[in-house]
């Protein structure tokens, strides 16, 4: 019998849509952590000295 993988979506923490892989990221000095998808992190990335990446995470995992 297969297993299914159930389809999981996450919100961009800037533009609001549900994507299926999202960038976790800090944008500020000393900022939260949030989850951007690939839109929003093409704009809050360049020239920032704070920006700092700290993982992906997607809807379909790796077993």
């Amino acid at each position: 019998m297969a297993k299914i993988k159930r389809i999981r979506q996450k919100e961009c923490s800037r533009c609001e849509l549900e994507r299926d892989t999202l960038f976790r990221v800090r944008i500020e000095k000393e900022g939260v952590w949030i989850f951007v998808c690939r839109d929003c992190l093409e704009k809050v990335k360049p020239e920032n000295p704070h920006y700092q990446y700290g993982g992906t995470w997607k809807s379909k995992k790796r077993h």
